[in-house]
């Protein structure tokens, strides 16, 4: 990923609102299939909301404006004997994020048809930078460390690790970060592509 490549205020802009909307999609997405799967926790801590303003952190606007990638405010769960709640609702969640991705090709010939021609491009634009976002955030998310999507499923699985886990998030972000600044992290347009509909 090429860091702060060709970036302009509106693509600045651009970069943040994806991080808000993805932000508070996966989260909520995430804590509403936890919560079906018998996982309280993200609930009671209010977390089963589409807010983005409950699940976005400012570590992940920075990321979302330098690598269109972004994480969401790690979610609770109550530790336990071995389970698989979390696992099904962290791949289903993650999966809808995906889907979400050729869906929003759905939307631009009406959007485009709706709109004056320059808050249209806007628009269209806005649209291709959140499928980007989502892209990368959700293969972010697959790095099994502290802090991101998958790793939120560590303390349910294994719950002597919980303590040390979750004090562990700052360093799994970290070591995220410094994966994506040292271009450790692959090209997915392959994969953005093969997804989208247009």
């Amino acid at each position: 990923m090429v860091f702060l490549h060709n970036l302009t205020m509106a693509e600045i802009l651009s970069r943040i609102v994806a991080a808000f909307v993805f932000s508070g999609l996966a989260g909520g997405v995430t804590a509403a299939l936890l919560t079906l799967f018998r996982e309280p926790a993200a609930k009671h801590a209010g977390r089963l909301s589409a807010s983005p303003f409950r699940n976005v952190t400012l570590s992940g606007i920075f990321l979302a404006i330098a690598f269109r990638a972004t994480w969401f405010l790690p979610l609770p769960l109550n530790a336990g004997p071995r389970r698989f709640g979390p696992v099904l609702a962290v791949l289903g969640a993650m999966a809808v994020m995906l889907a979400l991705v050729p869906l929003m090709d759905l939307l631009r010939s009406p959007l485009h048809a709706a709109l004056p021609r320059g808050p249209g491009y806007m628009v269209l634009a806005g649209i291709d930078t959140f499928q980007a976002v989502t892209v990368n955030s959700v293969v972010l998310g697959l790095l099994p460390l502290p802090g991101l999507w998958l790793g939120t499923m560590v303390p349910g699985l294994l719950p002597r690790l919980e303590k040390r886990w979750r004090k562990s998030t700052g360093i799994g972000l970290a070591l995220a970060a410094i994966l994506l600044i040292l271009g450790w992290f692959p090209d997915l347009r392959p994969l953005l592509n093969a997804l989208r509909l247009v």
